[in-house]
């Protein structure tokens, strides 16, 4: 099967903005807060103003620190199983943790609580399809302890409750270790390297610049060896240009600033070409992640990452609505179509409402669902004999049914035809419930049952004893 890939490039407009970016990086450069980092590069061959915080790279030195990227590699769930960086199928990564909840039913959002964590480790367990889970890291009110624990909390109870690979966005660099100290706790190894069971995103701060906490954060993880999702987020008409084109200019060098200074920390060390192209609207100056322009920004990235060969993770699935409504619907659709027929290896956001604010379990079912059948396209048609069916066609021949021939046996459940949990065939034919209500009966017969811990008791008493390590440090900090 040969997957389906757009482009929205020609040869000659990928090697214009490859040209523009190198020309951003060199002459302009990116303004980086962290002093140890500036030196480094320093060291490495960056030019460097200690005065502006201005680091510039040559295009020889962004072609050589590239060249250095791995362009394959291994992550891992926490059973062990291997997921191979690249791969014919796009993995696809689900939510834990969001600023607000949406109950099902409920008008407006509420804070987030532990249960709501536990559920959706729960909902991600039971669907084979998602391959990874995200937890943003934010708050939950229900967590009676200092504040300084509550992050540290919530990462043990994903680590504990959930047994997919698991991608972290940390607020900052003592969440980062939060993250890194509960991980290595959870292999056996004590190796995020050896045992690649998370990827860390670093963000860039657009236009331009890497502030200290995610200069820290890009240090750690790249001694530690931990993948990595570079995640500039750019909002075009305010914090990069309003232009298409323009903002993928800025988007594709913040990227690679992140990747080339990550190999000059660490040469090899395994890291995602990815990102969130928004907009700023200047009607209500609010930033979207789900424009109309934001598929097409999706897809022009990503091309750009498979310019350089380099592995691509991607955002989809978000929508601007609160609502399971048609924008919503077609926002998801849209983004998760753009991402994987440009040829994403890892895909985010299944239920995301709200501009990436909002969480809805049931939003977890439906964006799967939608991901699922942009997926099937994106797929494409297997032409071999198998498939064409002639001894099946020469077995029913005219006026006769395929239902019960060998060849529908056969195929029926190999992937050509999808069914998706949540979808309604029958319409007017039946009482059968819309989308939304199928998928809160689907989330119900989940979390009906208790939450268990999916890893070892082992592994579960070198989780505790971390955490009690990491909370006398913190304490010791304040």
């Amino acid at each position: 099967m040969k997957p389906i890939r757009l482009s929205v490039f020609t040869e000659g407009e990928k090697q214009r903005i490859h040209r523009a970016t190198l020309e951003v990086l060199d002459t302009i450069g990116v303004r980086v807060y962290d002093d140890e980092l500036r030196r480094l590069m320093h060291r490495q061959g960056a030019r460097v103003d200690d005065f502006a915080g201005d680091v510039k790279l040559s295009p020889g030195l962004v072609m050589e620190s590239l060249a250095a990227a791995p362009k394959r590699f291994n992550l891992m769930d926490r059973k062990g199983k291997m997921l191979p960086i690249p791969t014919g199928e796009a993995y696809i990564g689900s939510r834990v943790l969001l600023p607000k909840t949406l109950d099902y039913g409920a008008d407006k959002p509420r804070a987030p609580v532990l249960e709501d964590v536990l559920q959706a480790c729960q909902i991600a367990n039971a669907l084979d399809e998602v391959d990874l889970v995200l937890r943003t890291d934010t708050p939950v009110s229900d967590i009676q302890a200092p504040a300084e624990f509550n992050g540290l909390l919530s990462i043990e109870t994903v680590v504990t409750y959930t047994a997919k690979h698991i991608l972290c966005i940390p607020v900052d660099y003592e969440a980062a270790k939060d993250w890194i100290v509960v991980a290595e706790a959870a292999t056996q190894r004590w190796d995020l390297a050896k045992e690649p069971i998370m990827t860390m995103a670093v963000a860039a701060t657009s236009p331009l610049q890497l502030d200290q906490e995610s200069s820290r954060i890009l240090k750690l993880s790249a001694e530690k060896g931990i993948p990595v999702e570079a995640e500039p987020m750019p909002a075009g008409g305010g914090t990069a240009p309003v232009t298409t084109a323009g903002e993928i200019v800025v988007m594709n060098a913040e990227t690679l600033f992140i990747i080339v200074a990550r190999q000059m920390v660490n040469p090899g060390c395994p890291t995602f070409y990815g990102g969130i192209p928004c907009t700023f609207d200047l009607q209500t100056g609010i930033i979207s992640e789900s424009s109309p322009e934001f598929p097409l920004m999706v897809s022009g990235v990503l091309e750009m990452g498979r310019f350089y060969g380099l592995p691509l993770m991607s955002p989809t699935n978000y929508t601007d609505s609160l609502t399971f409504d048609a924008q919503c619907g077609a926002e998801k659709i849209m983004a998760s179509f753009a991402s994987l027929v440009s040829g994403a290896d890892i895909i985010y956001g299944a239920g995301d409402l709200d501009n990436a604010y909002v969480l809805s379990l049931e939003q977890i079912i439906i964006g799967l669902d939608l991901v699922l059948a942009a997926r099937r396209f994106v797929d494409g048609i297997t032409v071999d004999d198998a498939r064409l069916a002639m001894n099946a066609i020469r077995r029913v021949g005219p006026a006769r049914h395929y239902l019960d021939d060998p060849h529908t046996l056969r195929f029926m459940r190999s992937g050509e035809r999808l069914a998706p949990r949540s979808y309604n065939r029958l319409g007017h034919r039946s009482k059968s419930k819309g989308q939304l209500e199928k998928a809160h009966e689907i989330v119900g017969a989940i979390t009906s049952v208790p939450a268990e811990p999916v890893i070892s008791e082992a592994a579960m008493t070198r989780i505790k004893s971390a955490v009690k390590m990491r909370k006398h440090e913190i304490m010791a900090a304040a």
